[in-house]
């Protein structure tokens, strides 16, 4: 066995470069070892083999499981501290998309390691003038696995690229997956035999119409299409005032919702400044609300807050409060009259009237006298204005001499001169009443 030599006194093989044997525990001697290197040779070993191929298991069988104690240091474990350690090298990626490999290389410097003579005692008196030889001692160096080709991940080498995406194929595509032409419903219409009177009764229901017929029949006493003063002061109606529709809750004593026990059992009395700030939160609130033309919820707003203030003691905000409830209605009055004004330029005078009514009717609940005054007279215009409309219709109609369907017609505009009670158009009228 090249890297081992034979104990003088047991002659059991011990691995070159150990001081002390093995089986017995004598001292190997360096002249011995020296003589053993001079007579043949050693090589040492390369890193790259093992530790089993340097010495066989049958003849490690031999060795106890322990060696002698000594007060040597063990040298073995000593230069096992002090051996250079191996450095691996990084593999380098430049992209994620490609993986540059590079090679483990083994590193140039030799795995072995040498024995420091000053852990070494001196050799005998006899062998004192003998150099000492250094002989390497295999050290066990277990080799980093290389970096395989195949551990390269396979997504890392292709090139991540919309080309390179797997396209589904028709056979693939199943019913209901996204990014699918389906082609629409199509809507077949039932097969109906249509016959003139199914037509008829479906454009003209007038026998299925009784409900509706009576239920507005009394809009039109005169019949269908035919309006009157009776439609529009049924249309007009009267207008009834704002309240408070739901109890104030702010102004009684405050309960527990769950239980009903009052919470203020000493009879204590809030202040007037906390029935203020909830009546300002009212005010504020009924201003937003007419802002977005809510007049009635604005106008309810005002009348809470008016209250508040009355329970608070404070005179000069409940007249606010006032103002406020009368600016509400003005708003109100002030979208019909608009209205109105809009319903007379189209000559659409019967809606015209029954706008400026309303306005008329609201404008009742505010202070404002004028406006009454103003509405008034907007709907007597109106009635002169569609009597006008009545008799250019019948002077047409006496031209081309239809004289009773003119009669009619100047008997209309009669009328509507005397609702806007306008005596000077009603003499003019009867002159040509009296000619047709």
């Amino acid at each position: 066995m090249a890297g081992s030599m034979e104990c003088p006194e047991c002659g059991k093989k011990v691995r070159r470069g150990s001081t002390f044997c093995m089986g017995c525990g004598a001292k190997i001697s360096d002249g011995l070892e020296s003589s053993k290197a001079n007579s043949s040779p050693v090589e040492a070993p390369s890193a790259t083999e093992s530790a089993d191929d340097s010495l066989p298991e049958s003849e490690l069988e031999d060795f106890p499981d322990t060696l002698p104690e000594t007060d040597l240091p063990d040298l073995e474990a000593a230069a096992v501290d002090e051996a250079p350690s191996v450095v691996e090298e990084p593999v380098l990626v430049e992209e994620p998309a490609v993986v540059e490999e590079t090679p483990a290389t083994p590193p140039d410097e030799d795995l072995s390691w040498e024995v420091d003579e000053k852990l070494v005692e001196p050799a005998e008196e006899g062998n004192s003038g003998a150099e000492a030889v250094d002989h390497p001692v295999a050290l066990e160096v277990h080799e980093p696995a290389p970096v395989a080709d195949a551990v390269v991940l396979e997504n890392h080498t292709k090139d991540l690229s919309w080309d390179n995406m797997a396209v589904a194929k028709e056979a693939e595509i199943k019913e209901g997956m996204p990014f699918k032409e389906v082609e629409p419903p199509r809507v077949v219409a039932e097969e109906v035999d249509f016959t003139t009177e199914v037509v008829i009764d479906h454009l003209f229901p007038e026998g299925r119409d009784d409900v509706t017929r009576e239920a507005v029949s009394h809009l039109f006493p005169e019949g269908r299409g035919v309006t009157s003063k009776d439609f529009i002061d049924v249309v007009v109606g009267t207008p009834k005032k704002v309240a408070i529709s739901t109890p104030m809750v702010e102004l009684e004593t405050p309960s527990c919702p769950s239980c009903g026990v009052t919470l203020s059992g000493d009879d204590f009395e809030y202040p007037g400044y906390v029935y203020e700030a909830m009546g300002q939160a009212r005010l504020e609130d009924g201003e937003s609300k007419l802002s977005e033309k809510e007049f009635e919820a604005a106008i309810e707003s005002f009348e809470k807050a008016k209250t508040l203030y009355e329970r608070a003691g404070n005179q000069k905000m409940v007249d606010e409060c006032i103002k406020r409830t009368d600016l509400g209605y003005d708003s109100m009055a002030n979208d019909h009259f608009e209205q109105a004004e809009n319903h007379r330029k189209s000559n659409q005078y019967e809606w015209a009237i029954v706008q400026f009514r309303k306005a008329r009717e609201l404008y009742m609940f505010s202070t404002d006298a004028k406006k009454r005054v103003r509405c008034a007279s907007k709907v007597r215009e109106c009635y002169v204005d569609w009597g006008k409309e009545l008799e250019s219709d019948g002077d047409q109609l006496a031209k081309k001499g239809q004289t009773r369907e003119a009669l009619a017609k100047y008997q209309e505009a009669a009328e509507k001169y005397r609702q806007a009670d306008d005596k000077k158009k009603l003499g003019s009228l009867d002159k040509k009443i009296r000619k047709a």
